[in-house]
């Protein structure tokens, strides 16, 4: 249960602040990768803690660190700073789309998600320089009704 908490609430939005960080549209489009991800995983019969079970058990800390530069932080930022082969989104937002599509759940806005920090990878994009409304395009052009 914790482990999927952990994936909707905090790993699903690892991509999105490495495509567009701060920007604005970023809250929403965290808000709508979140509640896709309960819609596939209740749709699959998957328990997950909700979020005040989960800050429960494993609480957020929040602080400054000296020396640490919190803008750079996030592992798909700092692949996609890096140039790496790979990129954690294939698991995180990928198990959404697998869990989706094997029970008939459709996920466009992972999707638009996944896709874009692939593309980011692949074409040497800088982290955070794709305006969160670029995903929600490619979100509709998937069948997202946002």
């Amino acid at each position: 249960r914790l482990k999927y908490a952990k994936l909707v609430y905090i790993n699903l939005d690892n991509a999105v602040q490495a495509t567009s960080g701060a920007a604005e549209g970023t809250a929403e489009l965290t808000r709508l990768l979140i509640a896709e991800a309960e819609r596939v995983l209740d749709t699959a019969g998957i328990e997950y803690a909700t979020w005040r079970e989960f800050q429960e058990v494993a609480p957020l800390v929040r602080g400054d660190v000296p020396g640490f530069d919190r803008t750079a932080s996030g592992s798909t930022w700092q692949s996609l700073a890096r140039g790496a082969g790979s990129i954690e989104t294939d698991y995180l937002n990928g198990e959404i789309l697998l869990v989706g599509t094997l029970h008939g759940v459709p996920t466009p806005i992972n999707r638009a998600v996944q896709d874009r920090v692939t593309r980011m990878l692949v074409d040497g994009t800088p982290p955070r320089s794709v305006p969160p409304a670029e995903i929600f395009d490619l979100a509709r052009s998937y069948g997202a009704e946002i």
